[in-house]
C-alpha cells in the first residue's frame, strides 16, 4: 500500500506497511539519514486472554499418584532455586513464597507416563524432585529435564495451549501447583496485606486530610523493611526522610541513651521527616525481629506531585469550605480556583491573626490547623476546618472587628480576600452561585455533557431569572420554541391538549430540543403557584454555538432516541463478528438514522456462561456519555439472542489509521494522546478500568477524533482486581504477576500507545509473540528510546512516568496532574473536547448510500439474516457442570 514520508528531527522518515521478515524493526542508514520503521500489520482484535474463555476441564499427569506431603529442606530449597529461574516468583514476598511452596502437592509417575499434550490447555506447574523427563514438540525430543528444573509455569497466568508435550523417561516424583490454587493463595495474601496496610496509614494522624486516592498512592509506596534484635533503625540527631510503621516487633526508644518508651505493632515513629527536613530527636532500635513499614518524603512528594505539607493543608481548605453552609455553595471547579490564590501562614501561640480594627468585609480564614480564640475573652471560636468570617466578606458587610483574634497554639491559617474572591469567581459570589444549581443540572443533561467548562459558564452567563405568578402561561402548545427553562422554585403543570399530562418542580427542565431545532411546542405549561426559572434564549445560545459544536450536539440528540424498536429496524449488512457476538450495520426504516447492531446467540452465552460478563457490559454501557466513546442506545431480547443497539461510528481503527499515517509527529501524538486521557478520565471517574487499551479498540471516526469501542474486558472496581487479563503488549506490570491493580493500569497502557504513536513499536517485547517472553520483557522494564528521537523532548518524561513500574508513580495526583504536565502546554482541553481541534487524521469513507437504500427498497429477513451469520459460528458443547444461573438475569434487557 505504499509508504509514507514525513520530516522528522531533521531526517527523513520512512514507515513501510509491509511486515518484513526483519530480526528489528527500526534501520538507521547513517549515509541516507534515513530511518526506516515498519510497524507490524498483524492485528490482535480480541484481547489475548480472556477469562471467559474457559476450557473444558483436562486433567493434567492423570496417572499419577498424588500425595500430601511435608517438604524437607532439602525439597524446599529444591522448589525456591526453580521458583526464582521465573519472573511470576521472583519478586514474591518471602512469606508468599513459604505459603505457596507448602501448597505443592507431590506427583508421583512410573516411567512413559504423560504429563501433558502439546495443544491442550494448561492449568499446572511443576517442580522436578527427581527423575527424568522429556520435551516433545511436533514428535521431536528437544530437551530433557532433571531434578530442580520446572515446566508448565504459563498455566498460572492464565488459560493457553501447552506448547509442547511432556512424558516421563523414567519414574519421577513432581512437586506440583494448580493455578486456581496458586491465584487464590496469592489474591487472599494481597488483599490481607493490602487492608492492614490501608489500616495503617488510616490510623496516621499526619495523613487523616488525605483523600481516598491520595492514601491509595502511599499503600502502593509503602517498602517493608526487617530489623534484627539490637539493630538501630534510626539515630538520635541524623537527618531523616522515612516515617516507620511497625507491622511486627517491639522497639526501643531513647534520647541521651535514656529509655522514653517502648513500641508495638502499629505504633509510628518519624512523621516529622515526610514534613520538614530536620534531625531525629530519639534514637530507635530493634528489640526483637522487627518488621516495619516505610515511606520517604521525598518519594511522597514526588508521587502527590506537591509537598505533603502543603497538600495536607489544601485538602484541610477544601473541607473547610464544604463545611461553610456559604462556601459549599461553590462548585468544584470554583473551589479549586479560590484554593490556588489563598494565602497560607503559620503563628505560634498567642499570636494576632486578625487584628482589632480590621473591616469585616476584608479576609475569609480557614483554619487548616490549631484554632482561634478571642483575645480578651478567650472564647474558642474556631477549630481545625472551620471557617470565620465568610458572611460578612461575601454580603460586604460594613464594620470592624472589635476584638482581635488569635492563635492558639501552633496555629495555620488560609486566607483570601474580597478582590481575590471575586476575581478568581468572575464576579460577585451570590451571582455566581446562584447559578450553581443550573450549572449542575446542565451537566446531567445529555445534549450538554459534551461541552467544555468555557463553553458551559459561557451558557451560564446567558441565563436570566423569569418569574410565573400562579397560572400564567409559560409556553403555550404549538407555539414556536424559543427558550429553554430550568425550574429554579415553584412548580408547573404541564398540559397536552388541556389534559394535564404531568407536574414539574425544582430542577426539572424544558424546552431543550428549542435551541436546536425549528418546533413548535409540543405542550403548554402553567404556573401551579409562584414560579421561578432560569431561563436561555435560542437567540443567544446560537451565538456561543459554532458549527462544530452545533453538529456535536444534533449527533448526540439521535443518539438519545430509545424508542426504537427491533421492528424499526432493516439490516444493510454485516460489520464484523467476534468470538461472542456480530454485529450489523441497520438502518431506521422511516428516519433512515444508521445504527450498529450487536447479536448475542443465547446458545453461546449458555456454552461459555458469560450471563455476568454480557450483563455488566450492559451497565457499564449505559453509565458511558461520551463524545469519544460508542454509545449505547438500548437493548433488546428474544428467545434467540441479546440485542445491543449502538451508535454507528463511521471510520478507520487507529491499528490501521496508524498505518496510514506513518510515523506521528509530536503533536499528532500529543493530540490522540489527550483525546485517551479524557476518555479515561470519564470511565475512571465512574470506577470503570477498561483493561484493554489498544489501537483495534479505538475507532477514528469520521471527523478524525477518537471514539473507544468494546468494552467485554471492562470491569467496575472499588479498590483492587486481581483478573488477568488483556493484550500482553499493553499490559502492566502488576497485572501480569497477578499481585492486584486498580485504575492505574489503564494508565500503563497509555503510555504503550503514547510510545507506540511516536516510535512505531510498542516499548517491550515488539518482536516478540510468546505472551510468557513479552511478559519477561515487561517485567525487565528496560524502557529506551530510539537514538533518533529527540532527547530534548517532553513526551519522553510523560512516557517514563506513566509507565512506572510502581503504579503509584504513574501521576499519583490523577488526571489533573496528568494534564498539567509539561508536554501538554498550550494544549486547549475545552477545545478538544468541543471538536474544534484540526486531528492529524480524516479517514476516507467510503459511502454507503447506495447500500442503505438498497437495504430500504428490498428488505432481507431480520432473523433469517441474523440466523445465517450464526450459522458459521462454533458453539461448544454445554459443560458437565454448568454453573447455576438464575431464570431472570437478563431481565434488564
Amino acid at each position: 500500500m505504499g509508504s509514507c514520508v514525513n520530516k522528522f528531527q531533521g531526517r527523513n522518515v520512512i514507515l513501510n506497511e509491509i511486515n518484513l521478515p526483519s530480526p528489528k524493526n527500526e534501520i538507521l542508514d547513517e549515509s541516507s539519514n534515513i530511518i526506516s520503521i515498519t510497524r507490524k500489520v498483524s492485528k490482535h482484535k480480541a484481547p489475548v486472554i480472556d477469562s471467559r474463555l474457559l476450557s473444558e476441564v483436562y486433567i493434567e499427569a492423570s496417572t499419577a499418584q498424588i500425595l500430601e506431603v511435608p517438604k524437607n529442606p532439602k525439597e524446599i530449597d529444591i522448589i525456591r532455586h526453580s521458583l526464582a529461574k521465573h519472573f511470576i516468583f521472583r519478586n514474591l514476598k518471602e512469606n508468599y513464597a513459604s505459603v505457596i511452596i507448602h501448597h505443592m502437592r507431590l506427583y508421583n509417575l512410573k516411567s512413559n507416563e504423560i504429563i501433558f499434550e502439546q495443544g491442550r490447555p494448561g492449568t499446572n506447574f511443576y517442580v522436578v524432585s527427581k527423575g527424568k523427563l522429556e520435551i516433545i514438540i511436533n514428535s521431536t525430543r528437544v530437551k530433557i529435564l532433571s531434578t530442580g528444573d520446572s515446566f508448565g509455569e504459563m498455566a498460572l497466568l492464565h488459560d493457553t495451549p501447552r506448547t509442547a508435550t511432556i512424558t516421563t523417561m523414567t519414574a519421577c516424583s513432581l512437586w506440583c501447583l494448580d493455578r486456581k490454587t496458586f491465584r487464590s493463595t496469592l489474591e487472599a495474601l494481597e488483599l490481607i496485606n493490602y487492608e492492614e496496610n490501608k489500616k495503617f496509614i488510616d490510623s496516621i494522624s499526619v495523613f487523616q486530610t488525605l483523600n481516598i486516592s491520595q492514601k491509595e498512592t502511599l499503600v502502593h509506596c509503602l517498602t517493608t523493611h526487617t530489623f534484627n534484635p539490637g539493630s538501630v533503625i534510626v539515630n538520635e540527631g541524623d537527618p531523616g526522610d522515612l516515617l516507620y510503621i511497625i507491622k511486627e516487633g517491639m522497639v526501643l526508644v531513647t534520647k541521651n541513651n535514656q529509655e522514653v518508651r517502648r513500641m508495638g505493632k502499629g505504633f509510628y515513629f518519624g512523621e516529622q521527616a515526610l514534613l520538614y527536613v530536620s534531625p531525629r530527636t530519639a534514637s530507635v532500635t530493634a528489640v526483637d525481629c522487627v518488621k516495619c513499614l516505610a515511606i520517604s518524603g521525598k518519594e511522597l512528594n514526588e508521587l502527590l506531585g506537591n509537598k505533603l505539607q502543603d497538600i495536607i493543608y489544601e485538602n484541610s481548605v477544601r473541607i473547610g469550605i464544604e463545611k461553610d453552609p456559604l462556601l459549599q455553595k461553590l462548585t468544584k471547579f470554583q473551589a479549586e480556583s479560590l484554593i490556588k490564590v489563598m494565602k497560607i501562614r503559620t503563628f505560634t501561640d498567642g499570636d494576632t491573626i486578625i487584628p482589632s480594627g480590621m473591616p469585616l468585609n476584608n479576609n475569609i480564614t480557614i483554619v487548616v490547623k490549631g484554632s482561634l480564640a478571642k483575645s480578651r475573652s478567650s472564647v474558642l471560636i474556631a477549630k481545625v476546618f472551620d471557617a470565620i468570617n465568610a458572611e460578612n466578606v461575601i454580603k460586604n458587610t460594613k464594620g470592624s472587628f472589635d476584638e482581635s483574634i488569635i492563635a492558639i497554639g501552633e496555629t495555620t491559617v488560609a486566607t483570601i480576600n474580597r478582590d481575590e474572591l471575586e476575581s478568581r469567581l468572575g464576579g460577585s459570589f451570590e451571582e455566581i452561585t446562584s447559578n450553581n444549581d443550573a450549572l449542575k443540572i446542565l451537566r446531567r443533561i445529555q445534549i450538554f455533557r459534551g461541552l467544555g467548562y468555557t463553553a458551559i459558564n459561557h451558557i451560564i452567563k446567558c441565563m436570566k431569572i423569569a418569574e410565573y405568578p400562579n397560572g400564567a402561561i409559560v409556553v403555550e402548545q404549538n407555539d414556536p420554541g424559543e427558550a429553554f427553562f430550568i425550574v429554579k422554585s415553584g412548580k408547573a403543570e404541564v398540559l397536552k391538549d388541556g389534559h394535564n399530562v404531568r407536574t414539574i418542580t425544582k430542577h426539572d427542565y424544558f424546552g431543550e430540543r428549542s435551541l436546536l431545532f425549528n418546533n413548535f411546542r409540543s405542550a403548554t405549561v402553567k404556573a401551579k403557584g409562584h414560579l421561578v426559572c432560569w431561563v436561555i434564549l435560542k437567540s443567544q445560545f446560537t451565538e456561543i454555538l459554532d458549527d462544530a459544536i452545533r453538529k456535536q450536539f444534533l449527533d448526540r440528540i439521535e443518539l438519545q432516541d430509545d424508542t426504537v424498536e427491533l421492528e424499526d429496524l432493516e439490516i444493510v449488512k454485516t460489520l464484523g463478528s467476534g468470538m461472542f457476538g456480530n454485529v450489523f450495520l441497520t438502518v431506521h426504516k422511516t428516519k433512515k438514522i444508521l445504527y450498529a447492531l450487536k447479536t448475542v446467540d443465547r446458545r453461546k452465552i449458555a456454552a461459555f456462561e458469560i450471563q455476568e460478563n454480557i450483563v455488566l457490559e450492559r451497565k457499564i454501557l449505559l453509565e458511558l456519555d461520551h463524545i469519544f466513546i460508542m454509545k449505547l442506545v438500548r437493548t433488546f431480547k428474544d428467545h434467540f439472542r441479546l440485542y445491543f443497539l449502538l451508535e454507528y461510528i463511521r471510520g478507520m481503527d487507529l491499528f490501521d489509521v496508524l498505518r496510514e499515517i506513518g510515523l506521528l509527529t509530536e503533536s499528532d501524538s500529543k493530540f490522540f494522546t489527550a483525546c485517551l486521557i479524557v476518555i479515561l478520565e470519564h470511565l475512571h471517574e465512574r470506577d470503570i478500568i477498561y483493561r484493554d487499551l489498544k489501537p483495534e479498540n479505538i475507532v477514528v471516526d469520521e471527523e478524525g477524533y477518537p471514539k473507544l469501542i468494546d468494552f467485554g474486558t471492562s470491569k467496575i472496581i472499588k479498590g483492587r482486581t486481581f483478573t488477568i487479563v488483556g493484550t500482553p503488549h499493553y499490559m502492566a506490570p502488576e497485572v501480569i504477576t497477578g499481585h492486584g491493580y486498580s485504575l492505574s493500569a489503564d494508565y500503563w497502557s497509555l503510555g504503550v500507545l503514547s510510545y507506540e504513536f511516536l516510535y512505531g513499536k510498542v516499548p517491550f517485547g515488539d518482536e516478540e509473540s510468546d505472551p510468557y517472553v513479552i511478559y519477561e520483557k515487561i517485567q525487565e522494564h528496560t524502557l529506551e528510546f530510539p537514538r533518533w528521537s529527540d532527547r530534548k523532548s517532553k513526551s519522553k518524561e510523560f512516557i517514563s512516568q506513566i509507565l512506572s513500574v510502581n503504579p503509584a508513580k504513574r501521576f499519583g495526583g490523577g488526571f489533573d496532574t496528568m494534564k498539567l504536565h509539561s508536554w501538554f502546554q498550550g494544549l486547549d482541553w475545552d477545545k478538544l473536547l468541543s471538536k474544534q481541534l484540526k486531528p492529524p487524521f480524516i479517514p476516507k469513507i467510503k459511502n454507503n448510500k447506495v447500500e442503505v437504500d438498497n437495504a430500504l427498497k428490498i428488505p432481507k429477513e431480520f432473523q433469517e439474516t441474523i440466523a445465517q451469520v450464526e450459522a458459521k459460528d462454533e458453539i461448544p458443547p454445554p459443560r458437565r457442570k454448568a454453573s447455576r444461573v438464575p431464570a431472570d438475569w437478563d431481565e434488564e434487557f
